[in-house]
């Protein structure tokens, strides 16, 4: 703790650190997990490219008469495209259940961090009672 922290007496000048800076700083945590989920998925680049071919992979049509070439050249894309666009949609289901999952845990931590210094007076002064009863 510092020094703001030195002129109160020990107890309160916890409280004031666990409810102040420890929550910021929890806060601050929190965040930068759910920055690094949404980064690591690259939501905003999957999304912007859904549509796209998976890794650019195409046939490129000459142009002409030859209807073989352009039908080739139509499957292989299209299949590039479902190829792409089922990837980048299970990547972004697994990204969005990523997401949610470090969302909630952020959120018990919360309810713990909130919680922790009456579940340790509790404890303690539980345990003063089962050694004086």
């Amino acid at each position: 703790m510092s020094e703001a922290y030195e002129r109160d007496p020990f107890l309160l000048a916890y409280v004031k650190w666990h409810y102040g800076q420890g929550l910021r700083e929890f806060f601050g945590v929190a965040g930068n997990f759910l920055w690094f989920v949404f980064h690591f998925f690259s939501f905003k680049l999957l999304l912007k490219t859904l549509l796209a071919p998976w890794k650019r992979l195409g046939e490129n049509y000459e142009g002409g008469l030859d209807l073989k070439a352009f039908a080739s050249s139509l499957v292989i894309n299209t299949l590039m495209r479902a190829v792409g666009f089922v990837t980048k949609v299970l990547v972004l289901s697994v990204g969005l259940v990523s997401y949610v999952l470090t969302l909630i845990f952020s959120f018990f931590i919360f309810v713990i961090w909130i919680l922790a210094p009456v579940i340790l007076l509790g404890s303690i002064l539980l345990s003063v009672a089962f050694f004086i009863i």
